[in-house]
């Protein structure tokens, strides 16, 4: 590999910052100051959480319809473009609406964003070893919510402040504005091959065991948005935590991500990528349990699983679905197969943040939340069963 080829890799694996940490995980970091600052709701609050998948339902539209024109990696740098200027809305947002338009914007660049990261990433690498790359790929979100972890208690900290945020989303927008313009100035990869546009369950259907996958990352995604959407706030009411404690958990959050995404990924190029993904899915099921269940410590232990396995499922289903479709055609495909991901990423937070309410506890929510994970997790193993001999080719190094 290059020096540039080297260079380019690494800022395509930094990307992933802000579609899955900027764009989602860290405004769960950011919900208790944000409620306290606005004074709003935990169903207020989830009204952005679920903007941010609603228009990540948009711009997964988005690509599908208009991206087949265009190279991966212009789609990638107007994500990051976009997400610049959501990051700006947020941080100056006075109201509700002003700061779901911010999350909004961003959320939608993520589509643009994550459909072609993992084909961006892993064009200058051989096949065998696609699992690492895209698991390296995911744990730069890991690296992101530890370093904002620490930043937003020093900033909290120095000004004795602890409903302070604003500056933590100032900071997000200067590294979108820095990889984006590098992307500008370094990227160079050569053209590909022009595909029809839209959504396509024939070119989804090239991938062993298609619909078992999409229902399991689709609840998966429902999973998801909730949980990040609603730790910081579970860890402060369900753990007890302080709010300098609970973002102390955010930072162990993202020590586990940057440890497990490239270590499943790792894994998966030896093992099998559907094995190690129901592995990863199952450690999902139990942090929802710990935080629905647990005492303080347990809780914190649930938080800190979710924050190792969640950079490395979606890592793990990039990757599978890498192994089947190229260029053009992943992010085609993935946009086919992430759309169920993104309806049900959009609609769950509303509901979990309601019945939070509800209830007065997030308890039953986490429950809830954990059920939809088991049934991922039954649908990955049924498939796993199904298409092991498919699994077993590719997951196998290729021979050079």
């Amino acid at each position: 590999m290059t020096t540039r080829a080297l260079v380019v890799t690494g800022l395509v694996c930094s990307t992933a910052t802000v579609s899955h940490s900027f764009g989602r995980s860290v405004y769960g970091l950011l919900v208790p100051a944000i409620e306290d600052d606005l004074g709003i709701t935990h169903a207020e609050a989830a009204v952005p959480a679920t903007a941010i998948y609603a228009a990540y339902v948009a711009g997964v539209v988005l690509v599908a319809a208009i991206g087949a024109r265009f190279e991966p990696i212009t789609i990638m740098r107007t994500g990051l473009a976009v997400a610049a200027l959501g990051l700006v809305v947020s941080g100056t947002a006075t109201s509700l609406g002003s700061l779901t338009v911010g999350v909004a914007l961003t959320g939608m660049a993520g589509a643009g964003i994550w459909l072609t990261a993992p084909a961006l990433a892993t064009a200058f690498v051989p096949a065998h070893r696609r699992g690492l790359v895209i698991g390296l790929l995911l744990s730069t979100i890991g690296v992101s919510n530890i370093v904002l972890g620490f930043v937003t208690n020093a900033l909290r900290d120095r000004a004795g402040d602890d409903t302070l945020w604003r500056p933590v989303v100032k900071i997000e927008t200067v590294v979108t504005l820095v990889l984006l313009v590098g992307l500008i100035a370094f990227a160079r990869y050569p053209p590909t091959s022009r595909i029809d546009g839209g959504f396509s369950v024939d070119q989804l259907r090239l991938v062993p065991g298609w619909l078992k996958l999409t229902i399991a990352y689709a609840l998966f995604g429902g999973m998801t948005a909730a949980f990040a959407s609603f730790v910081l706030a579970a860890l402060e009411e369900q753990g007890g935590f302080s709010r300098n404690g609970a973002t102390l958990v955010f930072t162990a959050m993202g020590i586990g991500g940057v440890v497990l995404a490239p270590t499943t990924g790792a894994l998966s190029d030896r093992f099998g990528r559907l094995q190690i993904l129901a592995l990863s899915l199952t450690l999902l099921l139990l942090a929802n349990l710990f935080i629905a269940l647990g005492p303080k410590p347990i809780v914190a232990v649930g938080a800190v699983l979710y924050g190792s396995a969640a950079g490395a499922t979606p890592a793990l289903v990039a990757t599978y679905v890498r192994d089947h479709v190229e260029d053009r055609t992943f992010s085609r495909v993935l946009a086919t197969m992430t759309l169920l991901f993104s309806i049900m990423a959009a609609v769950t937070p509303a509901i979990i943040g309601a019945v939070a309410d509800a209830t007065g506890s997030f308890t039953v929510p986490y429950l809830l939340m954990a059920a939809m994970t088991a049934v991922s997790v039954a649908a990955v193993v049924a498939l796993r069963d199904t298409d092991r001999d498919a699994v077993d080719r590719m997951a196998a190094p290729a021979v050079s």
